[in-house]
């Protein structure tokens, strides 16, 4: 079987075209294109290699992996205007030419590859965690997919905190977002996270205080969740995932704070890396 693909992000679109048979994938093409973040723009992004990938490899199959609530009833994606241009974005333009189109939030996608491909293969149950600008998050139980009632399950990044005497989400302390606006509070400087973090191990005060925080956030979150689903895996992946010594600190403070210490919790970074949004959007059509 070959799927379309594509994953949209807030920043970049990956489009590509995957086969699956048997448990096994492979990926026949993949390219990335910045984010325009304008309606129409994208659906000329995505109908183009839909025709183009659609008459080449000789498939009427598409799989969408987006940012925000994803609706599949309804077939739109919605809260998402800084990243399609408007509020609410509709994929039915993609069921033209007799398409077949399945979508899901990429956070689940996230999931969805880890436990058909990644590290969560074999596992009855997996939470996984996008670490990158934001934090996203998808929990797959015995193949089962968990969507929410209202197609909203595991939007953690947007779990409200208490710290520092005020409330913030969980992504604007613990994720990249987060990491960058208190270095710009603290320092006045704006700089991204991922020069905070050289920041940091060079051993500058305020760089290594910010990531400190949020290491320290990030790892209480991660025990929540631990408490509230008790998997028996998490894999983390996204673009921070790659501060291993970060990731780990957290970890060490999640297991600190879990409520069950007799658990035996497993932990892995995703080595999929952008495949796994991708994989997660054509196992859909198993």
């Amino acid at each position: 079987m070959k799927i379309v693909c594509f994953d949209i992000g807030g920043t970049k679109i990956l489009k590509a075209v995957v086969w699956l048979e048997g448990g096994k994938y492979k990926f026949l093409e993949m390219r990335e294109e910045k984010n325009p973040r304008k309606e129409k723009r994208i659906k000329e992004i995505l109908q183009t290699y839909r025709d183009y990938a659609g008459t080449k490899y000789k498939t009427k199959k598409a799989a969408l992996s987006a940012a925000c609530i994803v609706n599949p009833v309804k077939k739109t994606i919605s809260g998402g205007k800084m990243c399609y241009g408007k509020d609410s974005f509709s994929w039915r333009f993609l069921e033209e030419a007799e398409f077949s189109v399945r979508a899901e939030n990429d956070g689940r996608c996230f999931a969805l590859g880890e436990y058909n491909f990644g590290k969560g293969k074999g596992k009855k149950s997996v939470l996984a965690l996008t670490l990158g600008t934001g934090i996203g998050g998808g929990f797959v139980l015995e193949g089962k997919n968990y969507r929410g009632a209202h197609f909203s399950a595991l939007e953690v990044g947007r779990s409200e905190i208490y710290f520092a005497e005020k409330w913030h989400g969980w992504e604007w302390v613990a994720a990249g977002r987060g990491i960058e606006k208190f270095y710009s509070d603290f320092s006045g400087k704006k700089i991204a996270a991922r020069e905070v973090f050289a920041k940091a191990a060079k051993g500058e005060g305020t760089a290594g205080k910010v990531i400190a925080q949020a290491q320290k956030v990030l790892g209480v979150g991660i025990a929540n969740l631990l408490n509230t689903l008790d998997p028996e895996i998490l894999v983390i992946g996204g673009g921070m995932a790659e501060q291993k010594k970060f990731v780990s600190g957290a970890l060490k403070t999640a297991k600190e704070n879990v409520l069950n210490k007799y658990a035996n919790y497993k932990f892995a970074i995703s080595d999929l890396g952008n495949k796994a949004n991708l994989l997660g959007a054509a196992s859909l059509y198993f």
